[in-house]
């Protein structure tokens, strides 16, 4: 099963007392990355949340959004900072005063200065934690869904991609016993002019051929190719979603598909090389977008 890194889940629970409501949003990352956007007063959950999400989604850029209502006022004190607010007047006055300013001060605008309202909470209340919990875990699940959705896509297109591979590498199978006697022909005719030209032991010359060709076979290659491309569609339908390991599969099917064209040695064959090279370069972007 594949889960892309990219997805959206949002979830509410409510009690009583109060309303949590989660949104989480998920993009590319070779790491899991949590990035919290919650009133001031949440950030003390911030680490049970961070621990919480990393085993659920565990790679990815997550953004999370929380919103909390509180349905019983008893749970929230406001605190005045009774003090700071008559510095904050006496300053304002003095400035309006300053700069003859007409309007006059009010209470709305004076309760909205910074520290004149702490936010701060004594103890973080249990049953709050448990809904942010509940809220964070519901979101955590849709957002996996649509991971999985976004999943599906890409594991229709890899079939596509590693079909585009395999077929073209059957072309390049096909042609190779031909390519190698290609090479010995033209070799033996640039021979054939030679003769008489240049002093050499034909016996030598041809353990030397022998030798060049050798290091022109790509059956090694192309075998250990077929692995990997069979490697890879497993490790696509395992339980487990793995881009790390896919990642790696596309990485060592590129040094296959290099040294058979470096090998190649043929304008027919370097069409179909070129082909893979093509068809893995997508694969490559899109594994990149897997948890």
């Amino acid at each position: 099963m594949i889960l892309s890194m990219t997805g959206y889940g949002a979830a509410s629970a409510e009690s009583a007392n109060y309303k949590i409501s989660i949104e989480l949003k998920s993009l590319n990352s070779k790491f899991f990355e949590l990035s919290l956007r919650v009133p001031r007063l949440y950030m003390q959950y911030e680490h049970k949340i961070r621990q919480l999400l990393s085993k659920e989604l565990q790679r990815g850029k997550v953004s999370l959004f929380l919103n909390a209502e509180v349905m019983n006022p008893e749970k929230r004190s406001l605190n005045i900072n009774q003090v700071l607010a008559q510095a904050y007047l006496k300053e304002l006055n003095a400035a309006r005063e300053r700069l003859h300013i007409e309007q006059e001060v009010d209470l709305p605008f004076l309760m909205g200065l910074p520290e004149i309202i702490p936010i701060e909470s004594a103890e973080p209340d249990p049953e709050e934690w448990e809904l942010i919990q509940q809220a964070a875990l519901a979101a955590a699940k849709k957002l996996t869904e649509s991971r999985r959705h976004e999943g599906e896509a890409l594991a229709a297109d890899f079939d596509l991609r590693l079909a585009a591979i395999s077929s073209n590498l059957e072309e390049v199978e096909s042609q190779a016993p031909a390519r190698i006697e290609q090479v010995r022909e033209r070799l033996m005719s640039a021979l054939s002019d030679l003769k008489g030209k240049l002093d050499f032991d034909p016996n030598r010359f041809e353990q030397e051929l022998v030798f060049y060709i050798e290091k022109l076979d790509i059956n090694e290659e192309i075998v250990r190719l077929r692995q990997h491309l069979t490697y890879f569609e497993q490790m696509k339908n395992e339980p487990e979603s793995n881009g790390k390991k896919l990642n790696f599969i596309a990485q060592e099917m590129g040094r296959e598909i290099n040294t058979i064209g470096s090998k190649a040695q043929n304008a027919e064959m370097q069409r179909f090389v070129v082909n893979m090279k093509d068809e893995l370069d997508k694969i490559k972007e899109q594994v990149l977008n897997i948890v």
